[in-house]
């Protein structure tokens, strides 16, 4: 059944929500409370708890799972777009961005220079693209990820958008199956609402019946169509700082998440803060204990998800957030960016700016030497 985030229903969680936050108590200090409703997840975020008092609950709960955890480098295919975003770098009408699209040969170079670097997942990002277009960055991308596969990626995202089924069996086409028609490797699609307030979306991706970021309801439904499709694995999130209202964020987030995995998939959920870019005024912001507030709440109130943190943040944040977090992602939003030893990060170039341009390893062996381990990196 097909997800309807219908707005009496976000409200009446919302009402619940502030009736529940004068009284409610931090959940124990183990790893075996009972399940939050969302009410009450939103209730801690109009609460009088603050970032630290959560953070540290979400901490505690997370018990020795707050030192295993994931990590992938993003791969931008290309940086064209059809869509209108207004707040993307990459988005059709901004001249000021330099376009460019790897060839094949490229991809393979990339792939291999992560591979050899220990990185052994990756995500494979384009545009996002009208229908009579739309095959091309399918073909590109399914021949990336034919080419991941071949090198042994344990684990491949892919973000190009909004597809029909029809679609996702043509980019699906080159990957094993297993007895029940679903996905053997593992292969997530990443579609992010980036707001689930519907009159906020309107503003930033816009309603032209051309652009094909417009359609809420259909870029709502594309995971339960992917479901149908045999993936297993998905990748919801939205991109803080668009809505002002960040309980409202918070309450629809958490019940697609609980749709998805109702729907027996495994699902990683992403936050990321509105950044810098190209031909952008991003100038609305989360504040730092406003982020780590959400993602405390999230840890705590979906923990069956993989909360994503990238490194659009800094040493810092990502230090705040990491233990209540499951993926650690660390990379250029150019294309096709990376060298034997770095990246380049042009943001001319890119779909955002990305605030720790370290070396990948040299960000993750801080870690590993405080006693962190990363699934999918092998140090060489």
């Amino acid at each position: 059944m097909s997800l309807e985030l219908r707005e009496e229903t976000i409200d009446a969680v919302l009402r619940e929500a502030r009736t529940l936050a004068p009284a409610i108590a931090l959940p124990p200090r183990d790893d075996s409370g009972r399940e939050l409703s969302v009410a009450e997840m939103v209730a801690f975020f109009y609460s009088k708890h603050d970032a630290e008092s959560l953070r540290a609950a979400a901490v505690a709960r997370r018990g020795r799972r707050a030192f295993d955890l994931e990590t992938f480098s993003p791969l931008y295919l290309t940086n064209t777009c059809d869509a209108e975003c207004k707040m993307c770098g990459m988005r059709r009408d901004n001249r000021d961005l330099e376009r460019q699209t790897a060839n094949p040969a490229e991809i393979q170079g990339q792939l291999e220079i992560l591979s050899a670097r220990g990185i052994l997942a990756v995500a494979l990002l384009t545009g996002e693209y009208q229908r009579d277009t739309r095959q091309w960055s399918i073909a590109l991308t399914r021949d990336a990820l034919r080419r991941a596969l071949t090198l042994g990626f344990r684990h491949i995202l892919i973000n190009i958008g909004s597809l029909d089924e029809r679609e996702l069996a043509d980019l699906l086409a080159d990957v094993p199956r297993g007895a029940d028609g679903r996905t053997l490797p593992k292969v997530t699609l990443c579609t992010f609402q980036e707001t689930y307030d519907r009159e906020t979306y309107r503003r930033f991706m816009g309603d032209n019946r051309e652009n094909p970021r417009a359609d809420f309801e259909r870029r709502l439904e594309n995971f339960d169509r992917a479901a149908r499709a045999g993936i297993r694995v998905v990748n919801p999130g939205v991109l803080l700082g668009l809505c002002a209202d960040l309980a409202y964020e918070l309450t629809a987030l958490a019940l697609h998440v609980r749709h998805l995995l109702a729907l027996g998939l495994e699902v990683y959920v992403s936050v990321p803060r509105l950044r810098q870019a190209s031909g952008a005024e991003n100038s609305r912001g989360v504040s730092d204990d406003e982020f780590v507030r959400l993602v405390a709440i999230l840890s705590l109130g979906v923990p069956e998800a993989k909360i994503v943190i990238t490194t659009r943040e800094c040493s810092e944040v990502q230090r705040r957030v990491l233990p209540m977090v499951s993926v650690l992602s660390a990379g250029s939003s150019a294309v096709a960016p990376y060298t034997e030893t770095g990246a380049r990060f042009p943001l001319e170039a890119s779909q955002f700016k990305v605030t720790d341009q370290r070396p990948i390893e040299t960000i993750l062996a801080e870690y590993i030497a405080e006693g962190v381990r990363f699934e999918n990196y092998q140090a060489p």
